[in-house]
């Protein structure tokens, strides 16, 4: 057994075979391996005390091996195999419990649970099982049960191996959490205009139509909690969909490449197509279908990319992890060979190839995306002892071959694209063929440094047949084409500098927010003991007007103080960017308008926020969406002026979601406005105690936070009676 997220997902596979349509795995202060456990609760079919021997105690065990290895009930194909349950249970815990009510069968005479518990710290000083037997090391005690009585299994893993960081616990909440397919791709909303090899994904065999079988929902709880996954705003951001269909059927693989809407509404020209070829193992396979999403302007999130393998809709790991490259994407990258290897020999999208295609390769990060097995339509790939990965014989070569086809023809038609994109620009403003955004294709550092190499090989040849007036000319180009890299990296640096300066004052933070907290509670000590000592009689009037005085600076020292610790809170704290959930834009929009309200109220300015509170963000951290609206704020009151006004609104359609603020006072023009978005960019000279004085990163800094979602932030043109205005867009 390898990591521990590969033997919990073993427990979790315990019950999809069981039948169960719920199974919810709580975890409970991991931090102890004395006070801490993990629970797997199902709604399966359970055990009785004769099947907890048989299955659950001894070790390759045949029970799954045996007739059609399918469920009882819904008829699921078998995931788990030979005791690995036991072992995984071994994996984690030192001590583990198990309560299994069995399923109610007519027929059965006597319907008996079991509770059972296994000490294996004491099982492990005994030599043999023959010294075990008759000891408390493993208790096994029938339970009675009733017609009524439900039917599951529970299994507790408390006196935990080793205890979990923080760190640690997240990694494992991650891996755990990807262990079935993402929704988002099993049902694929509508991005592409060509119509799909299938609309529907097989993720899973089991006789469905004819037993009703619901599935199983995995619900996650205690500290292994999360909130929604990001997949729906990432799907959306994609800019090409790969579809593979390696059929049975008809031994023949299809493949289908397809820029999205969101692409074609820019380039309209762009083209994709649909392709075939004989299965290259017709007698073996493997036979599946995979979907996978490709970003061209920037990575996928951390937590998504990569391209993962599932096996009866469970993840096999380590395929699509961070770090693992089983389709070789990372290595070709970093070689930056001319030619794309799986498509040296094939004629697939042939009529699109041109020269140095291999230049246009992605890494994995590029990609986010699953690839769907099912055990009858496979039998060519093994699982390897430990349950990570397939043994790397001919079927596993096979499966990487056909995905690997499938990203290379995509780089060729991206390739392709990005080339006739280039020529639209030219032909448009050659001397512009740089600021062409190109859907990312044609403006990214790399893309312009693969150019100059190019043409530095190109210069390199010249001279050597000594045309050096040529190789000059062509040199010039390189120089051109490296300069906006040089002016971005430049750029870059500087901004790199001052972040480290920001990040350090950022590790402070925790410290502070104590400190903050403990000022309220003595300013609010002090204010109390003015309003007391106010309140005595005697007090002479001049005595009683200083009093007032220092009241009411108490006062609003107090009122400063506990905003600041309120924001402070909001966005700082590790609750806040522990649990991605979707939001009211109403309500982080008023969590951005503490930090601002005293000054705005300082400086006559109205805050009137008219978002429906049913508009909702897409699965963001709480503390991501506040920071996002205090950025816009403060800049909205810098520029509204005294007596200024500030308006938010939004408005949903079909497609997408509009968030706009707008506010009086200094106008922005739209045709330089995009400079704004730059590190370090600020009109602000004054400094403003709750304002600051601007280094220029807020608009950056939103824009980056936006674009993790597949947002856009830009300036638009206001309403009546309004200077200026920026809208948020989600898709």
């Amino acid at each position: 057994m390898g990591r521990d997220s590969t033997a919990l997902i073993e427990l979790i596979k315990n019950a999809y075979d069981a039948d169960a349509t719920s199974v919810t795995v709580h975890g409970y202060n991991l931090g102890s391996t004395e006070s801490g456990y993990i629970q797997i609760s199902d709604t399966g079919t359970g055990m009785g005390p004769s099947d907890f021997l048989a299955g659950f105690l001894r070790i390759a065990s045949r029970i799954k091996d045996e007739g059609d290895r399918r469920s009882r009930k819904f008829g699921r194909r078998f995931t788990g195999a030979k005791g690995i349950g036991r072992l995984a249970a071994h994996k984690l815990a030192r001590f583990i419990s198990v309560h299994s009510i069995p399923h109610y069968i007519p027929d059965r005479e006597r319907r008996v649970g079991v509770d059972a518990s296994i000490d294996w710290d004491k099982v492990e000083k005994k030599m043999t099982l023959d010294q075990v037997e008759g000891t408390d090391a493993i208790i096994i005690s029938e339970v009675p049960t009733s017609v009524k009585t439900k039917s599951g299994t529970t299994i507790t893993l408390r006196r935990l191996r080793k205890p979990w960081t923080d760190a640690e616990r997240s990694n494992f909440v991650l891996e755990v959490q990807s262990f079935t397919p993402p929704s988002s791709l099993v049902s694929l909303p509508d991005i592409v205009s060509a119509k799909l090899l299938n609309k529907n994904v097989l993720v899973r065999d089991s006789l469905e139509k004819q037993n009703g079988d619901p599935g199983l929902a995995v619900n996650l709880e205690g500290v292994f909690s999360h909130g929604d996954d990001l997949w729906d705003s990432s799907v959306k951001s994609a800019h090409w969909l790969i579809e593979i269909d390696a059929r049975d059927s008809d031994k023949t693989v299809h493949y289908s490449i397809s820029p999205t809407k969101r692409v074609l509404s820019e380039h309209p020209e762009t083209q994709g197509g649909k392709y075939s070829e004989p299965h290259p193992d017709p007698e073996h396979g493997p036979f599946f279908q995979g979907r996978i999403l490709v970003r061209t302007d920037k990575s996928f999130h951390q937590r998504l990319f990569g391209i993962r393998v599932f096996m009866e809709g469970f993840r096999v790991l380590p395929y699509g992890s961070p770090g693992d490259d089983w389709l070789l994407l990372d290595r070709d990258y970093t070689q930056r060979g001319d030619t794309l290897r799986m498509l040296k020999d094939s004629k697939l999208g042939a009529d699109q190839a041109y020269e140095k295609e291999g230049l246009s390769i992605s890494s994995n990060k590029s990609y986010a995306g699953a690839i769907f097995l099912t055990a009858n339509r496979a039998p060519s790939l093994r699982m390897l002892v430990n349950r990570e990965g397939f043994v790397p014989e001919v079927g596993y070569q096979t499966l990487a071959d056909i995905v690997r086809k499938g990203i290379d023809l995509s780089t060729r038609l991206r390739a392709a694209a990005k080339q006739q994109q280039k020529k639209n620009a030219e032909k448009a403003t050659p001397s512009e063929k740089f600021d062409s955004d190109a859907d990312g294709l044609t403006t990214t550092p790399q893309e312009r440094a693969d150019e100059a190499v190019n043409l530095l090989r190109e210069a390199k040849g010249l001279t050597a047949r000594g045309e050096l007036k040529a190789a000059n000319s062509i040199l010039s180009r390189a120089v051109g084409v490296l300069q906006p890299v040089a002016q971005q990296a430049t750029t870059l640096m500087e901004e790199r500098s001052m972040l480290r300066v920001v990040a350090s004052i950022g590790t402070q933070f925790a410290g502070f927010i104590h400190e903050i907290r403990s000022l309220v509670g003595i300013v609010h000590a002090v204010d109390q003991a003015l309003a007391g000592l106010r309140a005595q009689k005697g007090l002479n009037q001049k005595m009683r007007n200083e009093l007032g005085l220092l009241h009411s600076t108490v006062a609003d020292l107090r009122k400063t103080l506990e905003r600041h610790a309120s924001y402070l809170v909001d966005v700082v704290t590790p609750d806040v960017r522990r649990r991605r959930k979707r939001m009211s834009f109403s309500d982080r929009f008023d969590s951005g308008v503490k930090i601002v309200a005293h000054i705005a109220e300082k400086n006559g300015i109205t805050i009137r926020n008219e978002i429906d509170i049913s508009l909702e963000s897409p699965p963001m951290f709480p503390a991501e969406l506040t920071v996002v609206f205090a950025n816009l704020l403060t800049n909205a009151i810098k520029a509204a002026g005294n007596d200024g006004k500030i308006k938010a609104w939004g408005i949903i359609t079909k497609d997408e979601c509009r968030i706009v603020i707008e506010n009086t006072g200094v106008e922005v023009s739209l045709k330089d406005s995009e400079k704004w978005f730059e590190p370090f960019e600020s009109t602000t000279t004054k400094v403003d105690p709750v304002l600051g004085q601007g280094m220029g990163l807020g608009l950056s800094i939103t824009r980056s936070i936006l674009e993790e979602y597949g947002a856009a932030i830009r300036f638009i043109s206001p309403s009546k009676g309004y200077s200026t205005a920026i809208e948020m867009r989600f898709e």
